[in-house]
């Protein structure tokens, strides 16, 4: 059985985020806040 894989979407509900904070987290953007950025990245 294949899982599928983590979307954006995903982690964006699993941690309270917007689909857009994630990205923005992922993309190592000044507008996230380093703690922010950690909590996507774990």
């Amino acid at each position: 059985m294949m899982m599928k894989p983590t979307t954006m979407k995903d982690i964006a509900q699993a941690l309270g985020f917007s689909v857009s904070t994630v990205s923005r987290a992922l993309s190592d953007s000044y507008e996230i806040s380093e703690d922010t950025k950690k909590k996507v990245l774990d």
